[in-house]
């Protein structure tokens, strides 16, 4: 009797088990599933939201269209101010959407008619046209800030949507500047258009019946939406906050919204929003089902099962386990080993030996715009855990050092990003460098690690500020330092696994025996002194298990054949001259054939210019440095200037598949710059601007 009670007993667990997993498997059907429906859903969403944004800037085009047509007719108008009431009644009738047009005269444009003159011809819905003069005392145009814009920028706009308090219709007003031969405004031509169809137009055809879509300002501001017959007030009023960031999304998941934007001015937004509940009500229903359909089995099974052995089953489970977590570490391995560097070029080596399955040691280096960006660090603790943060780290150092090339700025920005959510008081040791491959300058910040050595004709700690580790404190603001490293010199960075490798004897290696080490003359190349550094480590520690990772990393400074020349420039366009000259002497150096001299040229005259136009106010006498440095294999152009900071690399390049009159001003230079040379990267360094271009010339 009491071995029966252990069968059914043995038997409810297992369907209990079962259960369980099968309960999990359908949580984690359901949510894939859900996330499918909402991608296919988003990407439904995104064709209806940019369908809809595409009408309405089709109707906003085609009004801009009638006004180009139109606008020789108004312009030959203009000499005779009974005319112009003509020239605008066929503007006006030229355009379906358009329910109006105005002429804004400049004062005093016409002495006859005052100093304000506007004409105005209104077209009602019944297609009759009204015409009449708008200026008045009471009605100034010359202080409507749309007039002041366009006139002061000379560029067409659009208004944002608006209403009269006479009138039940919405209206928006495309302004047009009409210049003379000098490019002085004489007036500002505007058409209206009705905007009262948007409502309808946006919430047709909506894939679900809460689903309603609405038109906003670029500041967000309601224009249009679906009828109060169709969606509350107050779920459109919501919405509206939602999308302005006002309430939080994640306070409402009932709610799913897509948004986009026309994609010129007024760049309205469109938004679509669904409520969830409807969108996944049918698969919440099926997913009741097939669990009524599951437990039905389940207690089927019951009857089925037979009793399996206790030890047996325990034995399963643990061998089972063990499999997993080997297979995982196994995986972890190799993911960690895949970080790190593949491949190192002849003044680079580094080494990383991991005390477990994985670690928590990183070394990582890599080449940008001639300089050599470097990094090696130390996680606290072993194992699992700090393999995580260990890669987080790295991913965030090649991040972050493609923005900045100052070491202190990018550890403030890892310690940041590490100080959040550190719940586990995780800590790291770091050193972060940038080294000038022409030049041999050094820049370097320290984060509680070890001291690196420093190898010309003898080995010498470098000196070296201790700051806070990473992670320990939020906001702990990190020292820069610097030095000139000599031809030949190498710097040998280390963790310290490598001065705490213990023997049989609990001995460590200690730091001055690794600094009689390299004083020994075994630095012939970096591959070198690491295979020397780790043969000795390795004999010294015998048979003792490693306690710690081990990880070193040794950069040696090999300008090779290097030239730099440097020029200072006035801020005056026809210092120029001698920049071309400058130019042409260095490549002259290099023996560069004459397409690739004229390109160089080309690119640096470019920017210079741009420079001596706008990064002084006017005026101001200012100066621009250029630095020419080549390695025989690349050229660099480092530009410095003392004025206004400005990032080009941040500016669009110019839309050439515009035609001239809808293409922006601007972005022409650096959409030129950036196609003659192979790199182009900004930083601000203290209070001047930093541009550095490169170019391959092998």
């Amino acid at each position: 009797m009491k071995s029966s009670n252990k069968s059914w007993i043995s038997r409810i667990g297992i369907v209990v088990m079962a259960a369980v997993m099968v309960e999990i498997i359908s949580i984690v059907q359901y949510e894939r599933l859900r996330d499918i429906m909402e991608e296919e859903m988003s990407g439904r969403s995104h064709v209806v939201v940019a369908a809809l944004a595409d009408r309405i800037q089709f109707t906003l085009d085609r009004t801009e269209i009638t006004m180009q047509e139109n606008l020789w007719d108004v312009t030959r108008s203009l000499a005779n101010p009974d005319s112009v009431f003509s020239a605008l009644v066929r503007l006006v009738d030229d355009n379906p959407d358009v329910v109006g047009g105005c002429l804004a005269f400049s004062p005093y444009y016409y002495p006859s008619k005052g100093r304000l003159f506007e004409p105005y011809v209104r077209k009602h819905p019944d297609g009759s046209l009204e015409m009449r003069q708008l200026a008045s005392p009471d009605h100034d145009y010359t202080q409507n800030e749309e007039y002041q814009w366009v006139l002061n920028h000379k560029q067409p706009s659009w208004t944002d949507p608006y209403s009269f308090e006479s009138d039940t219709l919405t209206y928006a007003t495309y302004s047009y500047p009409i210049m003379d031969t000098k490019g002085a405004v004489l007036a500002i031509c505007g058409v209206d258009i009705d905007l009262s169809w948007l409502g309808g137009v946006l919430n047709t055809r909506q894939p679900f019946a809460s689903t309603f879509s609405l038109l906003l300002t670029p500041e967000g501001d309601f224009v249009a939406g679906p009828p109060e017959s169709r969606t509350p007030r107050a779920d459109v009023e919501l919405a509206v906050d939602i999308a302005n960031g006002v309430l939080p999304a994640s306070d409402y998941p009932d709610l799913l919204m897509r948004k986009t934007s026309l994609r010129k001015d007024p760049y309205w937004q469109v938004v679509q929003v669904y409520k969830t509940e409807e969108v996944f009500e049918r698969m919440k229903r099926m997913r009741l089902q097939q669990m009524v359909l599951i437990l039905l089995g389940l207690a089927i099974l019951a009857f089925m099962i037979e009793r399996y052995a206790r030890n047996e089953r325990k034995l399963r489970k643990a061998s089972e386990e063990q499999a997993r977590i080997s297979g995982e570490l196994a995986v972890a391995r190799r993911i960690q080993s895949e970080m790190l560097p593949k491949s190192f070029p002849s003044f680079v080596h580094g080494l990383l030996e991991p005390a477990r399955e994985v670690g928590g040691d990183l070394y990582d280096f890599y080449e940008r715009d001639g300089k050599l960006f470097f990094c090696i660090g130390d996680v606290s603790g072993k194992g699992v855990p700090s393999a995580m943060l260990m890669s987080v780290i790295h991913s965030l150092f090649r991040v972050l050092s493609k923005k900045t090339e100052d070491p202190s700025r990018i550890l403030k920005s890892l310690n940041d990003e590490l100080c959040r959510g550190n719940d586990s008081n995780m800590f790291v040791t770091f050193f972060l460098g940038c080294l000038d491959l022409y030049t041999g300058k050094l820049h370097y910040a320290n984060a509680g690690h070890d001291k690196p050595f420093l190898l010309e004709g003898s080995a010498a700690l470098v000196p070296t500020k201790s700051n806070f580790p990473l992670g320990v404190f939020p906001d702990t603001e990190f020292e820069g330092q610097e030095l000139m490293m000599s031809p030949g010199a190498m710097l040998f960075l280390y963790t310290d696994g490598l001065t705490e490798a213990k023997a049989l004897s609990h001995e460590a290696f200690g730091r001055p025996r690794v600094q009689e080490i390299l004083n020994a003359g075994v630095a012939d190349s970096p591959e070198t002194l690491i295979h020397s550094l780790s043969k000795t480590v390795h004999g010294f520690v015998g048979e003792a298990p490693q306690s710690d990772d081990l990880t070193m990393l040794a950069i040696r400074f090999a300008p090779g054949n290097h030239i730099r020349e440097e020029i200072t420039l006035d801020n005056e366009v026809q210092e120029v001259d001698r920049l071309g000259v400058f130019v042409k002497d260095f490549c002259a150096q290099l023996e560069l054939d004459r397409k690739s001299a004229s390109g160089l040229r080309l690119a640096l005259e470019e920017t210079v210019v741009n420079i001596i136009n706008y990064a002084y106010p006017k005026g101001e006498k200012g100066s621009v440095t250029v630095y020419a440095d080549s390695n025989r294999k690349e050229v660099r152009f480092t530009i410095v200037d003392a004025g206004a900071p400005f990032d080009p690399t941040a500016v669009l390049s110019a839309d050439t598949t515009l035609d001239a009159q809808n293409r922006p001003i601007g972005g022409l230079g650096i959409l030129l710059t950036r196609k003659l040379m192979d790199s182009v990267s900004y930083c601000r360094k203290g209070d001047k601007n930093v541009l550095t271009l490169t170019k391959n010339i092998l």
